[in-house]
């Protein structure tokens, strides 16, 4: 299980991440689940996430459901990425049908 605070990393959505100055979230190969307390003002309901590599294309997805505890905005996911091959890619984060959020995270 790995723990996430994306809180003070809201990013616009198209923004290119690749040119901001946040430092990567750091996902062990091992993970399988994935908390994450998502930016504020974000809504409860199903989400879409996904490994994307530099080149925007996506190399693992998952689905979770965010629910508010303690007015913080909760998603949980199972993930797999025991195959992926260490290094940088982007987190990216969804509501269905949105385009993604995506954070600089480094596969270790």
């Amino acid at each position: 299980m790995v723990v996430l605070d994306l809180r003070e990393r809201s990013l616009a959505r198209g923004e290119n991440p690749a040119h901001t100055k946040q430092l990567a979230l750091e996902i062990p190969r091992t993970a399988k689940h994935l908390i994450m307390d998502l930016p504020i003002g974000s809504k409860e309901g199903s989400y879409d996430l996904a490994l994307l590599n530099e080149a925007g294309d996506e190399v693992s997805r998952a689905t979770g459901t965010a629910t508010l505890k303690d007015q913080i905005v909760i998603l949980r996911a199972d993930i797999d990425i025991g195959d992926l091959s260490p290094g940088f890619y982007f987190l990216g984060v969804r509501q269905p049908g949105l385009e993604w959020s995506r954070y600089p995270a480094r596969v270790i």
